[in-house]
């Protein structure tokens, strides 16, 4: 009996050595923090590179499943992330002048590498994030990207309205301009016509590729006038097209976003 008690002592001794043999397991490391912040209008206020790296607004719509709202509004950075390396862009705007003037066409189409977009998610580093009934909204930064400008935007006027919408900065080397739209019942929606109305001006300041037809003709129903048929079109390829602040008016009816690009040298 006591032959069998040693053998069990001596069992539990071994074992208790073997795990003690055993590599300590280090805890994960967390590679990012964040910080909440405390409204929408804050998160969105300030988007300047943080330490020269681009940082994007993303967003996802309210879905059944919350938890998958942030992997939504990741996925919406990375395809912004894309666009900030490459973008290849066309403007195309038709009008027609005479009697009852009209825009008949006024459109842009881009292309950027969606498959890129995806190789990036997992280098998205989320800094804020904000949630509210409509949705999900993080600030996020992504490597594997060009570094982007250090800017520093200037203040706000009394009604709060910053000084980049009426003035914005000048950045060496880059194309700077102020999209600005309606806003919309969605905010992706605002951001997605804002960005566009920029983009729209990128292209046309970018000198790149820009042509400009015009049709005049004689036209006879009572009298005779004067028709114009006008025809624009701006094409480029960008990088590091980024928005570096967005702000809605304080009656909510505008919404801007301050972007930066520029050519791309190697086009």
């Amino acid at each position: 009996m006591a032959k069998l008690n040693f053998g069990i002592i001596a069992g539990i001794f071994l074992l208790v050595l073997g795990c003690a043999s055993q590599p300590e397991e280090k805890p994960r490391e967390v590679s990012r923090e964040r910080t909440v912040a405390t409204s929408l209008d804050s998160l969105m206020s300030d988007l300047t590179p943080r330490d020269s790296r681009p940082v994007f607004l993303g967003i996802s719509p309210r879905l059944r499943d919350r938890d998958e709202e942030e992997d939504r509004a990741i996925l919406h950075v990375a395809e912004q992330a894309s666009r900030y390396t490459r973008l290849a862009a066309r403007y195309r705007l038709v009008t027609q002048r005479g009697g009852r003037s009209a825009d008949l066409l006024d459109d842009i189409i881009t292309d950027w590498d969606p498959d890129y977009a995806e190789t990036l998610v997992e280098h998205v580093e989320v800094l804020q994030s904000f949630q509210d009934h409509q949705g999900t909204y993080i600030v996020a930064a992504v490597s594997q990207v060009p570094p982007a400008p250090q800017v520093q935007l200037g203040g706000s006027a009394r009604d709060g309205e910053p000084e980049w919408v009426n003035r914005p900065p000048a950045i060496p080397g880059f194309l700077v301009t102020v999209g600005t739209t309606l806003r919309s019942h969605r905010l992706r929606n605002s951001i997605d016509t804002a960005d566009q109305d920029a983009l729209k001006d990128i292209l046309l300041l970018s000198g790149a590729s820009v042509r400009t037809l015009e049709d005049r003709r004689d036209v006879d129903r009572v009298g005779t006038f004067e028709q114009t048929i006008g025809a624009q079109e701006a094409s480029a390829v960008l990088s590091q097209f980024l928005v570096l602040a967005r702000h809605t008016s304080a009656d909510g009816r505008y919404f801007y976003s301050l972007v930066v690009a520029r050519e791309d040298p190697g086009q």
